[in-house]
């Protein structure tokens, strides 16, 4: 596929998940059944920012500036085909739209990859939009898998209830930030795991999610203030 080609394509893309989005699904974002990682409604204004950033990066795009050139013959199909999948979860069934959710996640991860071949890792602003739209997508695949299961009446997975496994993915996304953070040098993607949190935390009533959000915001956050300050000195 041609350059220009592929710049149609991610708008076509583009409009597509925010029609779906924002006309189709639901204000909230499709979280509809109650489980105990679900964010309040407030944490989903996020995608205003997504969408916001992603259009600034579609419009500049046909500018026929070099490293948007680059950035777009590198992120090629995937990035296009994220939104088509990210845009089509929330238009599914709640059993199918978890399916949707993880490919548009995986292809995000494949889109991160190769941009960070083609820019300067520092590169903040180009990198922006990306990172915002994996990072939420994270938190997204994580609270949806809960919903699926809900909805489907699975009461316990591998032995563990919901409270358990509650606990153990929200450790376990903190943790998948910090590391990104330090493998990548990316301070948005656990940023958005620190919005999300404090969407959960707004939301819940029980003491040991609680413990555990607002433990995980604390530990994240001095991670990024660590660094911040390292990168300072530098």
């Amino acid at each position: 596929m041609s350059l220009l080609g592929l710049k149609l394509f991610n708008t076509v893309s583009y409009l597509y998940l925010l029609v779906s989005s924002l006309i189709i699904a639901d204000f909230t974002g499709g979280f509809s059944e109650k489980v105990l990682v679900a964010p309040a409604p407030f944490a989903f204004a996020i995608w205003g920012l997504i969408y916001i950033t992603l259009l600034i990066f579609i419009v500049l795009q046909f500018f026929d500036l070099e490293k948007l050139n680059r950035m777009v013959a590198a992120i090629r199909f995937w990035f296009p085909l994220s939104m088509l999948l990210s845009g089509t979860s929330v238009i599914v069934g709640t059993s199918y739209s978890i399916l949707f959710l993880a490919a548009s996640l995986l292809t995000l991860c494949k889109v991160y990859s190769n941009l960070k071949a083609s820019i300067p890792i520092g590169t903040f602003y180009y990198r922006l939009p990306f990172s915002l739209y994996l990072g939420w997508t994270s938190v997204a695949t994580i609270v949806d898998t809960f919903i699926v299961f809900k909805y489907n009446g699975i009461q316990e997975f591998l032995g563990l209830h919901e409270l358990a496994w509650s606990v153990i993915m929200l450790i376990a996304g903190g943790l998948i930030a910090i590391i990104f953070h330090y493998v990548q040098k990316d301070y948005i993607f656990p940023l958005v795991f620190i919005w999300g949190y404090i969407g959960i935390n707004a939301n819940q009533q029980l003491s040991i999610i609680l413990t555990v959000t607002s433990s995980m915001i604390l530990i994240i956050t001095l991670v990024l203030m660590t660094s911040a300050l390292k990168k300072l000195r530098s």
